[in-house]
Parts: C-alpha cells; sequence; structure tokens
C-alpha cells in the first residue's frame, strides 16, 4: 500500500468507534479493495480512492447505519466498561504510588536524621 492508501485506511478505522469481528471483517475488506487499487495504479491519490470507495466519514456512518442497533448498543457499552474500568485501574496504581513514595520518603527522612554525621566527646 502505498502512502495515501494507508492514509485513508487509518483514518476510516479512526472513524470506526468498535472492534468486533464484523468490523474487522469490514476493514479486511476495505483493506482488499485498497490493495487492489494500488495493483491497478500504484500511484493512486487519496482523492482517488475516496471516488472509488468512498470517504472514510461516509463508509464508517453508512456501516454504523446498517448495523444492528441493539448490537452497536451492548458494544458501545462494553467498550465504555472496559475504558471506566481502566481509568480506575490507573487512578489505583497512581495513588498506590503516591502514598508508597511517601511511606519511602518519611523512612529515607528517619534514617537521615538517625545517621551520626558528628560526634562530640567530653573530655574530664
Amino acid at each position: 500500500m502505498n502512502k495515501d492508501s494507508k492514509r485513508y485506511f487509518s483514518n476510516l478505522k479512526l472513524f470506526i468507534p468498535i472492534r468486533g469481528k464484523n468490523e474487522q471483517h469490514l476493514l479486511e475488506n476495505i483493506k482488499f479493495r485498497l490493495d487492489e487499487l494500488n495493483e491497478s495504479n500504484p500511484h493512486v491519490k487519496y482523492e482517488q480512492i475516496c471516488q472509488e470507495l468512498g470517504a472514510p466519514q461516509e463508509v464508517s456512518s453508512e456501516y454504523l447505519y446498517n448495523m444492528d442497533t441493539e448490537y452497536l448498543v451492548k458494544r458501545l457499552r462494553v467498550s465504555g466498561y472496559i475504558r471506566k474500568a481502566f481509568i480506575a485501574f490507573l487512578i489505583a496504581l497512581v495513588i498506590t504510588v503516591s502514598v508508597r513514595s511517601l511511606y519511602l520518603y518519611r523512612l529515607y527522612q528517619e534514617c537521615k536524621n538517625e545517621i551520626i554525621v558528628y560526634e562530640e566527646e567530653y573530655i574530664e
């Protein structure tokens, strides 16, 4: 694939919000069509690809429009749960690392205060 084909394919992937088996088949079919276009015309431009296959926004909106609504809602809900779980995990990780760092810093301060830097000796 040339540079414009890769750009078209990456733009198309941006506009498809979910990744299931059906979406993977769609992307494979589009990639196959892009390969065919590149074989017939190795220097195909982005505008020519859009004329042949349709703009990435149009392809994704048409696909989502024809998709079963229940399937779409279910997939979006699952991806939302995964995103929220990932964010919760990151927040918990940041809190854990912060508490651990604070504990280690306080331990460092205690050790630093207990080290004898100089010693006074009185002779009587």
